[in-house]
């Protein structure tokens, strides 16, 4: 049996500290490297008929209906409703889809981003679907947004949407499909 002298056992200690040393350094940065990447994560954002507000009154001898349950929009003339958008700061826009019933009057929808910095806008998404000239029928229209105009920025854009229902036409709602990544 060999007995450890002091100056070996201080050399055995300084081996044993630098081996701990090394092992937490390798150890951590396996571990940073092992970190998982940011999740992209898949969101809805609905709103119903109700939220939207009269854009214009073209003839005011005929009213316009928002009825609650379950909520439309409907106008016998020509009107049109608007609501603002609150969307996530930096979210990704991927598609909108807009519920309405389709009747014999026509519809035109629209997401629209306006610069508030230049006073501009840009249409994001626009629906107008087809006409029916039998018993209405309720539906829904889904469409991409460009990947050009996909980003939120809420720095200088607002965000808001708009819709023109007419005749026995209805709008119900609408959704917006987005991501975000954390």
């Amino acid at each position: 049996m060999k007995l450890v002298t002091k100056g070996r056992a201080s050399h055995l200690i300084t081996l044993a500290a630098g081996l701990v040393l090394g092992f937490t350094a390798v150890g951590t940065a396996a571990a940073v490297s092992a970190s998982p990447a940011a999740k992209t994560v898949t969101h809805h954002y609905s709103l119903a008929a109700s939220a939207f507000a009269p854009d214009h009154i073209a003839d005011p001898t005929k009213d316009y209906f928002n009825d609650w349950d379950p909520t439309t929009l409907s106008d016998p003339g020509v009107r049109c409703f608007n609501t603002g958008l609150s969307l996530p700061p930096n979210a990704v826009l991927k598609s909108v889809t807009a519920y309405y019933t389709k009747g014999s009057g026509s519809m035109s929808f629209e997401i629209n981003r306006q610069n508030l910095t230049n006073h501009t806008s840009k249409i994001l998404v626009e629906i107008r679907p087809s006409t029916t000239t039998g018993t209405p029928v309720y539906s829904h229209t889904s469409k991409s947004v460009p990947k050009s105009l996909d980003q939120v920025n809420m720095t200088n854009f607002a965000y808001s949407a708009g819709v023109c229902p007419e005749g026995n036409t209805t709008f119900s709602g609408l959704t917006i499909t987005y991501t975000t990544s954390g």
